[in-house]
């Protein structure tokens, strides 16, 4: 991409296109605080852009829109990750994050897609991403006016996006910020706000789709935390079997237990019948196969626990 001063909206969908038809990819990061206009830029660039683009279905909130995105769409087509720090960021996640990017990349450049990602914080991005895939950056300056970045191509330096040297040359940025010195500077686009159904019908579809997430996440965690308590009962009650079998449960033992999760005796007892009638020979192989200091070392637990998984899951203990 060349530099210029001055961008007009055209120009810059112009240009992606072109680097889309040379059978590569576009990824966009557009960066800026919360309702400065990342949004508002991503999807006035995917309208010029992209002949067939529909706020509908290319406007994604989550993983699994971005991954269903990516792998459906028809080639050539342009989308925006509105809230990309809740695809990338969220519980449980961190670790996978650069995994997760990479395949999805991958995908966006077998089938030619641009894909603008609105994001508070460009840094937050891991580096080998923001240094190997991202083509361009986009900074929502103030409403309506945008400064553009792109990274050095040279195959010695090991900061492509020239932030170290950035940051001296603006270290008065605050009071002015003179994006003219810095590298790797293409230019400034200025734009204005969708029409307003245009913005009427993107809030609604925004609300409603963030919506969806949530629940989803909400019966995810619900899902995970019945899983969790069905382990956690699972284990003490195969402990409590154990100690019975080889006569190690101490008179007024179970008395003391049942008081201790809050329930009666009776119930414990029935748990444990229940845990000998649902599991029959495999219990018993288990309970002969235990040596001292090794229910969780020995191989054939394993197998035993493992043979028996589904109902783990399932049987009512």
């Amino acid at each position: 991409m060349e530099s210029k001063t001055e961008w007009s909206l055209v120009e810059l969908t112009d240009t992606l296109n072109k680097t889309a038809a040379i059978d590569k990819d576009n990824l966009v990061l557009v960066d800026g605080l919360t309702g400065a206009g990342k949004s508002t830029i991503a999807m006035k660039a995917c309208r010029k852009g992209c002949k067939w683009f529909d706020m509908e279905k290319d406007v994604l909130y989550s993983r699994e829109d971005v991954i269903n995105w990516v792998s459906t769409t028809k080639p050539g087509s342009w989308g925006v990750a509105d809230e990309v720090i809740n695809v990338l960021f969220k519980r449980e996640f961190a670790a996978k994050q650069q995994k997760f990017l990479i395949k999805v990349l991958d995908m966006c450049r077998e089938r030619n897609l641009t894909l603008f990602m609105c994001i508070p914080n460009f840094w937050a991005i891991d580096k080998h991403v923001l240094d190997g895939r991202v083509r361009l950056r986009i900074h929502i300056a103030r409403t309506g006016l945008a400064f553009m970045w792109k990274p050095s191509n040279s195959p010695f330096t090991q900061d492509r996006w020239y932030r170290y040297y950035n940051e001296k040359v603006c270290w008065k940025w605050d009071q002015y910020p003179n994006a003219r010195k810095t590298k790797g500077f293409l230019g400034f686009l200025r734009f204005g706000d969708l029409e307003v159904k245009e913005k009427e019908k993107y809030l609604k579809i925004k609300q409603r789709k963030k919506e969806e997430v949530k629940k989803r996440e909400e019966e995810e965690e619900t899902k995970d935390e019945i899983s969790k308590q069905r382990s956690v009962e699972f284990g003490k009650t195969l402990m409590l079997f154990i100690l019975k079998k080889k006569g190690l449960l101490r008179i007024g033992a179970l008395t003391i237990l049942a008081e201790l999760e809050g329930v009666t005796k009776a119930a414990l007892s029935i748990r444990l019948k229940n845990f000998d009638k649902n599991y029959g020979e495999s219990s018993e192989n288990l309970v002969k196969s235990v040596k001292e200091g090794t229910l969780y070392n020995n191989m054939d637990n394993k197998d035993i626990i493992d043979a028996n998984k589904d109902k783990m899951q399932h049987s009512a203990i």
